[in-house]
């Protein structure tokens, strides 16, 4: 293929405008994610962090495959005939990049963000917690006595997660104020924080585009955008009620296909960043990065450091193209 056509080629599967180069890209993420998951499973992993986060990168896996399902959309018939036509549902579609855009910003978070040793165990410790302490709220419903067991093995591993944050020495040169910070993330069971220095600074959902590096203008109210969708808000429920008019197939099929491509797009952004992530957390993840197809590393790319910089690419594979 020549320079040109390879332009071509990427230049198509960036913008994804029809559905078959939606789902192509899908299968191009899902492809080099599976290769890697396989190519690497027996590496060694150095603590409980890593091991989650090689778990993280499986349950992304799952949610590109599933994402096909999702925006090809729903059609019914009923027994007499009647015929629901291929409609999307936008609140299911946002829902589910909402998904996506928590994972990846999540991973990015403690993982990528943290920036020695001890931010990264308060970080993780934090999020293990919040885990753990929301599900000793099914204690009074618990009847079996193996989840009585797990319970309270549980009620254990989070008494000593508190000891294993105190016991950073990040931890200890925080002064009270900061202290006190950690422990009312502890205490709501929350794990959004960033630290500046030894300065603790509180986190929401939306202000983690920018904590992953997104340039300021770009996707400052995605979050937003997907919530109001994903909400049983009135703002969904307006939007569905203009989406479907009686009578208008045209109507439906624009809306369905602007739905795919326009959701879509979002996802897209998400796992790009997602994998140039896995593969900074995981160098080794490179030499099966380069083994796929130019044009495969460049798409894959492209939307990560189009968002964040130059400097955040994978491996500037899309110099080859357009240098």
């Amino acid at each position: 293929m020549t320079k040109e056509n390879l332009r071509i080629e990427c230049e198509r599967l960036f913008s994804c405008k029809t559905i078959n180069d939606c789902n192509e890209m899908l299968d191009i993420y899902a492809e080099f994610l599976l290769k890697a998951i396989i190519n690497h499973k027996d590496e060694t992993i150095y603590s409980d962090a890593d091991y989650d986060a090689k778990i993280i990168v499986q349950m992304m896996l799952t949610k590109v495959l599933h994402l096909k399902n999702v925006v090809s959309g729903i059609s019914f018939r009923t027994k007499d005939g009647l015929r629901l036509e291929r409609i999307i549902d936008p609140t299911i579609v946002a829902s589910f990049i909402r998904n996506i855009y928590e994972t990846t910003a999540m991973f990015n978070l403690i993982y990528i963000h943290t920036k020695d040793k001890d931010e990264k165990t308060i970080l993780y410790s934090l999020w293990v917690h919040a885990g753990l302490k929301y599900r000793q709220r099914f204690e009074n419903i618990i009847t079996s006595i193996e989840n009585k067991q797990k319970h309270e093995e549980e009620k254990i591993m989070i008494e000593k997660i508190i000891i294993k944050i105190n016991g950073t020495q990040l931890y200890n040169k925080l002064n009270q104020i900061n202290k006190d910070k950690i422990k009312e993330k502890l205490k709501k069971k929350d794990y959004f924080i960033e630290f500046a220095g030894t300065e603790v600074n509180f986190l929401s959902w939306k202000d983690l585009v920018g904590i992953m590096g997104v340039k300021e203008g770009l996707l400052d109210h995605l979050y937003t955008h997907l919530s109001f969708n994903s909400h049983p808000s009135n703002v969904s429920v307006f939007q569905f009620d203009s989406m479907f008019k009686d009578g208008e197939a045209e109507f439906i099929r624009l809306t369905n296909t602007n739905l795919q491509t326009a959701f879509f797009m979002f996802s897209i952004f998400m796992f790009s960043i997602f994998i140039a992530d896995y593969v900074k957390l995981f160098p080794t993840i490179m030499s099966t990065y380069e083994k796929i197809d130019l044009r495969d590393q460049i798409v894959i790319d492209f939307h990560n450091f189009f968002l964040r910089g130059n400097e955040y690419s994978i491996n500037d594979s899309w110099r080859k193209v357009y240098d």
